[in-house]
């Protein structure tokens, strides 16, 4: 057992009592405010004059462009559906594999808009021949070689990192101002604000209950710098590998998107919850299916002695409702399944019903997660 791998784990304080007022459900009122001013010390946005916009990309470099956008490819679903949710999906003219193959979940996404098979394999003769102004990428997609190529053609490659929950305000509030939608931008992260600052309130002075997330492979975790494990620690949890430095770790382990680890590192760590993620899609996964995915973790060697397991608090989840709105949903769900007495009158399925109605124009079919305890009764 590796050492450096250890982590501290605390005792969950009691006596607190939850707060009686319902601060969460009123959505139609935070979708009525009006648009908020531009932040002052935003790092994003610095000027906007005569229908010009200067601002500073993820990558940090200084850009200036027309506005609003009217032709653009999007790459990573996240910051599609932010496009999605600012109202720019009419400027949208190409979009990676993820966002081309969903038809219930992207209707107006047709087969002569795909741009790639993904965010590290664009098509760039297809790019191209789209004619777009911008062409966003992800901080992790190979944007360099991008820019360069694209740069050939005037076509201004953006990078953006939607999946960064720690950006949220400032990635929507950019896109808003890009696409010329800056009233829908500020309700957007009203609604996102509405339940960051609700989590911080009830968790505040929570002693940390200890989680292990594992993405689609068997044993592979999520480390700090993924996303998944800001989602993780904004739900109150403790990530039992969020202290594992991948710099100096074998690069055959893999990344902090998927991190291998030995079955007796995840035993020694004693997770009182289980989250594994499963391959994302709109509608909900078959019951018999999460079935099958809860038994083989609760049947895995060593794991019957696992708290979470002991207590059922094994969850199987789509990556659509942990994902949902920067990860705020899947925050609010951990943070309903660690301490369900500080959010008894939270429904994090309720929150999905309007991020997908209200911000992604599409029906909400509920049903994205199962629990081992639900299996047990």
């Amino acid at each position: 057992m590796r050492s450096d791998l250890r982590v501290r784990t605390g005792r969950l304080r009691a006596g607190w009592r939850a707060a009686p007022a319902l601060l969460l459900f009123a959505c139609a009122a935070l979708l009525a405010l009006p648009a908020l001013p531009a932040h002052a010390d935003d790092p994003a946005v610095l000027g906007q004059q005569g229908g010009q916009l200067r601002f500073r990309d993820d990558a940090g470099r200084e850009i200036t462009l027309p506005v609003p956008l009217r032709r653009v490819v999007v790459f990573n679903r996240y910051t599609t559906e932010f496009v999605r949710a600012v109202g720019g999906m009419p400027a949208v003219v190409g979009v990676d594999i993820d966002s081309a193959r969903g038809k219930e979940y992207w209707p107006t996404v047709t087969p002569g808009m795909l741009a790639g098979q993904g965010q590290s394999s664009p098509n760039y003769e297809a790019i191209v021949a789209m004619r777009p102004e911008v062409v966003f990428f992800p901080r992790n997609s190979d944007w360099q070689k991008a820019a360069e190529v694209l740069g050939r053609f005037h076509i201004t490659v953006v990078v953006l990192t939607a999946w960064d929950v720690l950006k949220h305000e400032q990635n929507v509030e950019l896109l808003g101002r890009l696409f010329g939608q800056p009233q829908r931008a500020a309700r957007l992260n009203a609604f996102y604000r509405g339940y960051r600052d609700l989590l911080a309130q009830r968790l505040r002075g929570v002693a940390r209950r200890r989680v292990y997330i594992e993405e689609v492979g068997n044993y592979k975790t999520l480390l700090k710098g993924s996303g998944w494990h800001d989602m993780v620690e904004l739900g109150g949890g403790q990530n039992v590998f969020g202290d594992v430095e991948i710099a100096g770790q074998s690069s055959a382990r893999g990344t902090v998107q998927g991190f291998s680890v030995d079955p007796e590192e995840v035993i020694a760590r004693r997770p009182d919850l289980i989250v594994k993620l499963e391959p994302g899609q709109y509608l909900p996964h078959p019951r018999a299916f999460s079935e099958q995915v809860l038994k083989g973790i609760a049947a895995r060697p060593g794991f019957v002695s696992l708290p979470a397991v002991r207590s059922g608090q094994v969850y199987h989840i789509s990556y659509y409702l942990a994902g949902g709105c920067s990860k705020i949903i899947g925050a609010l769900q951990i943070a309903k399944w660690l301490y369900p007495e500080r959010f008894a009158d939270v429904d994090p399925e309720q929150a999905m019903k309007v991020w997908l109605e209200q911000f992604q124009d599409v029906p909400a079919p509920g049903g994205y997660s199962v629990s081992l305890a639900e299996l047990r009764k």
